[in-house]
């Protein structure tokens, strides 16, 4: 239901933002791998480079794939894009917790 929403937003007002967020109710419903294929495909993707969530998305699915150290690496690029200090602390305790 979430994922066909998104895909009507895509035809309305397409953007990186909203891909990204169709890829990750993509993951919840079908999995990690599903949902990094997805950010993979991302059109203008390069336009997400500034955006901590883009590397937040990553780092979630890695960790749910089991690769820490990817996921620690995405973490610390969300970190050091966050928009205030409330959402550096949150990026950078995730990097901590995907290491333990």
């Amino acid at each position: 239901m979430i994922v066909s929403l998104y895909d009507t937003l895509m035809t309305i007002r397409p953007s990186p933002v909203v891909a990204l967020s169709r890829a990750i109710a993509i993951a919840q419903h079908e999995g990690a791998e599903r949902g990094l294929a997805e950010i993979a495909a991302i059109e203008q993707a390069e336009r997400l480079a500034d955006y901590p969530f883009y590397f937040a998305a990553l780092g979630e699915l890695e960790h749910q794939r089991g690769n820490g150290e990817a996921a620690r690496e995405h973490f610390l690029h969300a970190s050091a894009r966050a928009r205030n200090p409330l959402e550096r602390d949150f990026f950078e305790r995730r990097a901590q917790e995907v290491d333990e």
